[in-house]
C-alpha cells in the first residue's frame, strides 16, 4: 500500500523514548546533537571554510579576523561573538513543555536545508569571478547550520535564539564589507566595526529587559572604543588591533552584567550545573538525523570557485613594483596620474597608477585613418595577493551594467601568461578590449590591465578607477535573481586584439630585461 507525503513525515517525526545510550544524562544528548552539528556543517562545508582560513591568513581586514591567541586554526571573531550571545541566551530560565509532533519542525528544517544546497550548488558559481567578495557559500553554510538545528532541536528552542540567529548572520560579508570600505577601510575602521558586533552580541547575550539592553550597549561601545583607542595608541599589530576590542567589550560587558545580575537577586541568569541541566525539548530526534548526515555529505562534493589560483603570478625577485611602468619602443607617455585610495581595498602602501600611452606613429593595420591610437594601463599592487582576488578587478571601475565574456589565455615573453576580455558598455556603445597579467618580486604582487576602447577619437571614454562596490550590489543581485547570462557578452569582439597584445609584450619586454640581465 502506497503511503502518502503526510504518512511518511509522520513515520519520520515518531517521537520515541529517551536513548538508553546516554542514560539519565540530558547534557551528554546535548553535547551529542552539537557534536554532529558541527561536525556536519564542516563536512559539507570544508571547502568553504578552507578559503575562509586562506582569507584569515592573508588578514584581508574585514570581517575574517584572526583571534590574538595562538591556535593552530584561526577562528573568526565572528563565530566567538555569536558563541558568547548563544551562552547568554542558554543560561535563562524557559520553561517549555517537550516537543512529541515533530511535522513541522522536519518541514521547516528540510526547506532551510535545500536552500542551503541551493545557495551551494546554484548561486555561488554565479559569483565565480567575485567568490571572496560575495561568499554566497557562507549564506548557505547559515542556512545549512540553522535548518540542521531544527531538525536535531526543534523549531521552538531554535526560535528562541532568533536574535543570535540575526548576530550569526553577519557571517555573509557584503554588508560588513561596505561598512568598512565606507569607513576608510583601515585596520581602525574594521576593528570600529567589530565593535559594533560586539554590542549586537553582547546586548543579545545579556539583555533580560529594554534597560538591560540600553546599559549593555552602552558599556560595551565604551569599553570596546576605549580598548580600540589604546591599542591604536600602542601601535598593536593589525591582528590584535582588530579583533581585541570587540572581544574585550564583549567578554567585559557580559562579566560586568552577570555580576550586577546576581547581586540584586531575581530570576537565575548563571552557568546551569550538570544536575540542573533540564531535558531537551526534543527527546529523541531520529531519522532526521539521517537528512541532516545526507545534506552533508551531498554538501561536501559540491566544490566552490578557486581561491589564489585564479591567476598565474611569475615571480621576478629584480622586479620593480610600485612606481611607473617603463615605456616600450614604439610607445609614447602622454600623462599618468596615481590613486591612493586603494589602500582600502589592498592594504598600506598599495597604489593603483594610471598611465595613458598614444603610438608614436599611426598605422592603417589599427586605425582606417592611421591615426596613433590611444591607450591606458593600469597597475595596482598590493603584499596581499588574495586581496587583489576578494575586491578583483570589477571593484575598481563602474561596470555593473556592462557585459564581458569569460577571459581566455594569453602568451606573453618571459613565460608570463595574461588574459584577455571584452567589455561591451550600451549605454555609451562602446567596446572595450582588456590584456591583463599578473606577476610579483616575491614581497608585492602586481596586476597590470591595458584597456583599448573602439572609439579612436582623442577623448574617447575609458572606465575611471573608483571604489564600485556599492554600485556592484545592483549587479549582484541581478545576478541572483536573473542569472550571470544577462551581463554576460556571448559573443566577444576582440577588435584590438593584435594591438593589446603586442603592447602587452613590449611592455613585458620593457620590464624584464633588465631584470633578466641582472640575474646570473
Amino acid at each position: 500500500m502506497a503511503l502518502t507525503a503526510s504518512q511518511v513525515v509522520a513515520m519520520a517525526t515518531l517521537s520515541r523514548p529517551e536513548t538508553p545510550l546516554f542514560g539519565d544524562h540530558p547534557w551528554r544528548v546535548i553535547a551529542f546533537r552539537w557534536v554532529l552539528l558541527v561536525t556536519c556543517t564542516v563536512l559539507g562545508f570544508w571547502n568553504t571554510i578552507a578559503a575562509v582560513i586562506d582569507e584569515l591568513r592573508a588578514q584581508t581586514l574585514i570581517l575574517y579576523v584572526p583571534v590574538p591567541v595562538p591556535v593552530p586554526v584561526p577562528v573568526p571573531v565572528l563565530v566567538v561573538l555569536s558563541l558568547i550571545a548563544v551562552v547568554g541566551v542558554s543560561w535563562r530560565d524557559f520553561d517549555e513543555p517537550p516537543i512529541h509532533d515533530r511535522q513541522t519542525d522536519v518541514i521547516v528544517g528540510i526547506v532551510v536545508i535545500v536552500l542551503a544546497v541551493a545557495g551551494k550548488l546554484l548561486v555561488t558559481p554565479r559569483y565565480g569571478r567575485a567568490y571572496l567578495t560575495s561568499h554566497m557559500d557562507l549564506l548557505a553554510l547559515w542556512m545549512f547550520v540553522l535548518g540542521a538545528s531544527i531538525l536535531l532541536f526543534g523549531l521552538r528552542p531554535v526560535s528562541r535564539y532568533k536574535w543570535a540567529w540575526l548576530v550569526f548572520l553577519l557571517i555573509f560579508p557584503i554588508p560588513v564589507r561596505g561598512l568598512v570600505l565606507a569607513l576608510g577601510g583601515t585596520s581602525m575602521a574594521a576593528g570600529f566595526a567589530l565593535v559594533l558586533m560586539a554590542v549586537a552580541a553582547t546586548v543579545v547575550a545579556v539583555g533580560r529587559t529594554w534597560r538591560r539592553k540600553a546599559v549593555a550597549a552602552l558599556i560595551a561601545g565604551a569599553v570596546g572604543l576605549l580598548a580600540l583607542l589604546v591599542l591604536n595608541a600602542l601601535e598593536a599589530p593589525r591582528n590584535v588591533l582588530v579583533p581585541g576590542p570587540a572581544l574585550i567589550a564583549a567578554v567585559a560587558t557580559s562579566g560586568i552584567m552577570l555580576v550586577s545580575y546576581r547581586r540584586r537577586g531575581g530570576r537565575r541568569w548563571s552557568p546551569p550545573v550538570r544536575g540542573e541541566v533540564k531535558d531537551p525539548t526534543v527527546g529523541f530526534v531520529g531519522r532526521p538525523v539521517l537528512v541532516v548526515v545526507l545534506a552533508a555529505i551531498l554538501l561536501a562534493f559540491i566544490p566552490t570557485p578557486p581561491v589564489g589560483s585564479t591567476w598565474q603570478s611569475n615571480t621576478y625577485p629584480q622586479l620593480e613594483i610600485g612606481g611607473q611602468l617603463n615605456i616600450p619602443p614604439g610607445w609614447r607617455q602622454e600623462s599618468v596620474r596615481v590613486y591612493g585610495w586603494v589602500s582600502r581595498l589592498y592594504g598600506p602602501g598599495a597604489v593603483l597608477t594610471r598611465q595613458v600611452l598614444v603610438q608614436s606613429r599611426g598605422t592603417r593595420a589599427f586605425d582606417k585613418f592611421a591615426r596613433p591610437r590611444r591607450v591606458v594601463v593600469d597597475s595596482v599592487d598590493s603584499r596581499r595577493p588574495l586581496a587583489l582576488e576578494v575586491y578583483p578587478d570589477i571593484f575598481r571601475y563602474d561596470l555593473s551594467d556592462e557585459r564581458s565574456n569569460e577571459p581566455v589565455d594569453v602568451a606573453l615573453p618571459f613565460g608570463v601568461r595574461g588574459k584577455m576580455w571584452s567589455v561591451v558598455d550600451d549605454a555609451r556603445y562602446l567596446t572595450y578590449t582588456v590584456v591583463s597579467w599578473w606577476w610579483n618580486n616575491g614581497r608585492r604582487t602586481q596586476q597590470v590591465m591595458i584597456w583599448a576602447v573602439d572609439d579612436h577619437e582623442p577623448a574617447a571614454y575609458f572606465p575611471e578607477p573608483r571604489i564600485t562596490l556599492l554600485e556592484n550590489l545592483t549587479s549582484l543581485m541581478t545576478i541572483l535573481l536573473r542569472g550571470n547570462a544577462v551581463l554576460l557578452d556571448t559573443d566577444p569582439q576582440y577588435k584590438d586584439r593584435d594591438l593589446l597584445v603586442g603592447l602587452a609584450g613590449g611592455l613585458v619586454r620593457s620590464q624584464l630585461v633588465e631584470v633578466a640581465r641582472a640575474e646570473p
